[in-house]
């Protein structure tokens, strides 16, 4: 037996026995590749076991077929750019398994689970709390505002919200999480929704406003950004109630 028709064994879902012949073959390149199977195996166990306590929010829910939906936000500490929201209602037989806090993820990681989310979820609405809006009303309250739209432009209405530590302004039971996005396999996803909608409209101000930089701070008042703002002055889409941007209007 060669060492690639270990590899086609190990590929193809190995028997105990097979396992057993593989692990008292003395080459060094079959041992290696026995180790790299038992690598992933613990590693694939390790995420389901994430992914059962992650559904154990939803779980009671799910049980009595009842819609359940998560929701969180992104963009509440930038200088400049919207809050956008997201709502997600998941089936009980998803296999979202690698869904987490979008902070947690890297861009492509995020790019790939939005696309999973998106084939599997029953429902999903985006919303947009507008530089305005946070001006307005503060960017706390506009943020619940602003998941309230999510959650009633969705096509269905959920039994029952769980949101990250947020109280929204609807008439639905919901359950407030400190960290929900780590905790809560619905507001996972609805943070990674919500993250990759503003990354692109960020994107998407970058080339109305190249000078700030906005493709690689999101808004953040990173050293680029606040220079820029120094230099050529607020874009209609800076958020004016916050330093320091407040402070550059000051002294025009």
């Amino acid at each position: 037996m060669t060492v690639n028709d270990v590899k086609d064994i190990l590929r193809s879902h190995p028997s105990e026995s097979e396992l057993e012949s593989l692990k008292s073959d003395s080459r060094k390149g079959v041992q290696k590749l026995l180790g790299q199977y038992y690598k992933a195996k613990e590693k694939q166990a390790l995420l389901l076991e994430k992914f059962e306590l992650k559904e154990r929010l939803e779980l009671p829910f799910w049980d009595r077929n009842l819609f359940v939906a998560g929701v969180d936000e992104v963009g509440r500490g930038p200088l400049a750019g919207p809050v956008v929201t997201a709502a997600v209602v998941l089936p009980h037989d998803n296999t979202l398994y690698e869904v987490d806090d979008s902070k947690k993820l890297s861009s492509q990681k995020r790019s790939e689970l939005y696309r999973q989310i998106c084939s599997q979820a029953i429902d999903i609405s985006v919303a947009v709390g507008s530089p305005h809006l946070i001006d307005k009303e503060n960017i706390y309250h506009a943020t619940e505002l602003v998941m309230g739209d999510a959650i009633n432009n969705l096509y269905l209405k959920p039994d029952h919200i769980l949101v990250d530590a947020m109280t929204i302004p609807v008439d639905i039971p919901q359950t407030k999480l400190i960290k929900g996005d780590s905790k809560s396999l619905s507001i996972g996803a609805a943070s990674i929704v919500a993250k990759v909608a503003r990354d692109r409209l960020m994107m998407e101000y970058d080339r109305l406003y190249p000078e700030f930089g906005f493709a690689h701070n999101d808004g953040y008042g990173t050293k680029e950004h606040l220079q820029a703002l120094e230099k050529f002055g607020k874009t209609p889409i800076h958020r004016e109630s916050f330093s320091p941007v407040k402070d550059i209007l000051k002294s025009y």
